[in-house]
C-alpha cells in the first residue's frame, strides 16, 4: 500500500501533463518540484470548507474524497468531536466533528458533508457545512490572524484575505495527531 501511495506521489497533474515539455529538463524540473514539495507556481491551490461559521483551507493534495455523510457508528467512551467510525470503500476511517472541538455545533441549515483528508493508513475525515469549493491563494492574500477558538490556535498557521472573507490554513495533520492521543475526552 505504501509503494501506491509514494507512486501516486509522483504523477503529474493532468493540467501539466498535456502541456507540451520542449525538453527533458522541463520534465525533470517538474518531478524535482515535487519531489521536494516546492509549488510550480506562486499560488497554491486549496480547498475551502465552513465549521461554525469558520473558514478553513486545507491543501486540495491531501483531499481524499468529498461525499455525503455515511452512517456514522459511534464508538463508547470517546470525546463528543469524535462522531465514530466509517465503512470507506472497505476501510474503516474515523469521523470527527471540528465544530464540537471548537465548543460548537455542526450547522444543520446547511448540507452536511465529509471531507476526507490523507491517504493509505493516515486517512481521517471532518464533518463540514456545506458543499466545499476550491480556492487559490498567494502570499499577497496573507492577512493578520483573526480571533478565533483557542482550541485550535496551535492548528492554523495562516490566514488569507478574499473580498471581506478571511480564511485559515489548518494543519489537519496535527490535529488529527492530537485527535488520536486524546481520544477517550
Amino acid at each position: 500500500m505504501q509503494n501506491e501511495t509514494d507512486s501516486a506521489d509522483f504523477l503529474l497533474a493532468p493540467s501539466v501533463a498535456l502541456q507540451p515539455a520542449p525538453t527533458a529538463g522541463a520534465l525533470m524540473n517538474i518531478r524535482l518540484n515535487q519531489l521536494h514539495r516546492t509549488p510550480l507556481t506562486t499560488a497554491q491551490e486549496w480547498i475551502g470548507f465552513e465549521v461554525n461559521n469558520i473558514k478553513f483551507l486545507v491543501p486540495q493534495s491531501h483531499v481524499n474524497e468529498i461525499s455525503e455523510l455515511p452512517p456514522v457508528f459511534r464508538l463508547p467512551n470517546t470525546g463528543r468531536w469524535l462522531l465514530g467510525l466509517i465503512n470507506l470503500h472497505g476501510n474503516l476511517v474515523p469521523v470527527f466533528d471540528l465544530a464540537s472541538f471548537v465548543g460548537g455545533t455542526c450547522d444543520t441549515k446547511s448540507k452536511t458533508m465529509l471531507l476526507v483528508l490523507g491517504r493509505g493508513d493516515a486517512v481521517a475525515a471532518i464533518v463540514i457545512n456545506g458543499i466545499p469549493n476550491r480556492k487559490r491563494f498567494s502570499a499577497s492574500n496573507r492577512a493578520p490572524l483573526p480571533a478565533f477558538p483557542e482550541a485550535i490556535r496551535e492548528y492554523i498557521s495562516n490566514a488569507y484575505a478574499e473580498e471581506i472573507q478571511v480564511w485559515l490554513e489548518l494543519d489537519h495533520v496535527r490535529l488529527f495527531e492530537m485527535m488520536a492521543h486524546r481520544i477517550s475526552d
